[in-house]
């Protein structure tokens, strides 16, 4: 029967229950991180530049792989942190070109999407269907979504899992910070004893994430992640941004411990950490560990003055909005009491005043993105 409909498969919500499930609602009011918006493929611009870096590493792994295989069974390739699929569609067409790469349906290829049972999970199917994957081989090409943690073995016997721009997102929670938005920046999170505790978290939280892809994975079976790090200058992504929105929402609240509690619990790591989270366990074999910061395509569009500064500031809002908002809606609705209309209001509010301040400098406030990316092998 040829079909381009995306099976879907049935979501474990339980496993988004308890305070310690990464990217999920949590019951006590703290920030964990929520879905992209519906227009996340929109506004992903920054973003989106992984596949520049990740493409050789797809090309790598994927050579291996098949070269490997006896052709028995499809292959099956997993991508965790989908969000609405705009950065799935170039990694699946690659891994799809080469599966049936002579032309023939020899191979069939499944494909799991994993991210949080609240998100946009419409947007995800309609941008990533046997069709969009395989133009010429729909028939042979199954989609499956998984609406599981990836802190969590979340599939058997994988050939090819990958994690792009989505493993800074972390499971615990160590704590309200004072200060700032982003938990790990120390521009944010200005106590010490603070950051170092949630930078510990991010460390096991890293190590809970490996192990859950080696288990995953057939012996032979390779993992690709962009594991977001600090820039080149010291500065972490979109920590400016981030500072802006914030000083403006410290003027919208009755007081400002209100803010204490809307984190974006994410954790930049140094090439010691992602290291660590690999060479701990002597079944992996990392391959690739190599930085790469890319530029804002929103921000070269501005240089060559395709937009104007105030357009670029609305911009990077609005990319800043795509990602965090969801997160930080829900946890000051949670803690502030104020109804979600109100908390709407505020926020919206605090986004204008925003707009203003990035525009009048635009170098400063950019969505410049920097990652290692990695490749690693399971080889026993």
């Amino acid at each position: 029967r040829r079909s381009t409909d995306l099976p879907v498969r049935a979501f474990d919500f339980s496993l988004f229950k308890s305070r310690m499930s990464p990217r999920g609602d949590a019951d006590d009011g703290k920030s964990v991180m929520a879905p992209m918006t519906d227009d996340y493929n929109k506004r992903n611009q920054s973003q989106s530049t992984v596949w520049k870096y990740a493409q050789p590493l797809f090309q790598r792994a994927v050579t291996d792989i098949l070269s490997s295989r006896d052709g028995n069974g499809p292959v099956r390739v997993a991508d965790w942190g989908c969000a609405t699929g705009g950065n799935s569609v170039a990694p699946l067409q690659y891994v799809s070109s080469q599966v049936t790469k002579d032309g023939t349906n020899s191979q069939a290829l499944e494909v799991l999407l994993g991210d949080l049972p609240q998100t946009a999970w419409s947007s995800l199917a309609s941008t990533v269907t046997p069709k969009t994957i395989s133009p010429t081989d729909a028939e042979n090409t199954f989609v499956y979504m998984v609406g599981r943690s990836f802190y969590e073995c979340c599939a058997p016997d994988l050939d090819l899992s990958y994690c792009l721009v989505a493993v800074h997102w972390m499971k615990s929670y160590p704590g309200d910070i004072s200060s700032g938005l982003y938990a790990t920046d120390p521009l944010h999170n200005t106590d010490p004893e603070s950051l170092q505790a949630w930078k510990e978290a991010g460390r096991l939280d890293f190590a809970e994430f490996t192990q859950a892809r080696y288990r995953e994975l057939k012996v032979g079976g390779h993992f690709i992640g962009a594991v977001a790090c600090p820039k080149e200058n010291g500065d972490y992504p979109w920590s400016k941004v981030g500072i802006v929105i914030y000083l403006a929402l410290q003027t919208k609240v009755a007081k400002a411990e209100d803010l204490a509690p809307c984190v974006l619990p994410c954790c930049w790591r140094t090439e010691e950490e992602v290291r660590e989270g690999f060479e701990n366990n002597d079944g992996w074999e990392l391959q690739v560990c190599d930085f790469y910061q890319t530029k804002d395509p929103v921000r070269e569009s501005l240089e060559r003055t395709d937009i104007s500064p105030k357009e670029y500031g609305e911009a990077v809002v609005e990319a800043f909005k795509a990602v965090c908002h969801h997160t930080c809606l829900g946890s000051l609705t949670k803690c502030t009491g104020m109804p979600v209309d109100k908390v709407e209001e505020l926020l919206n509010d605090a986004y204008k005043e925003s707009v203003d301040v990035i525009a009048a400098d635009p170098e400063q406030y950019n969505l410049d993105v920097s990652f290692w990316y990695i490749l690693a092998k399971r080889v026993k």
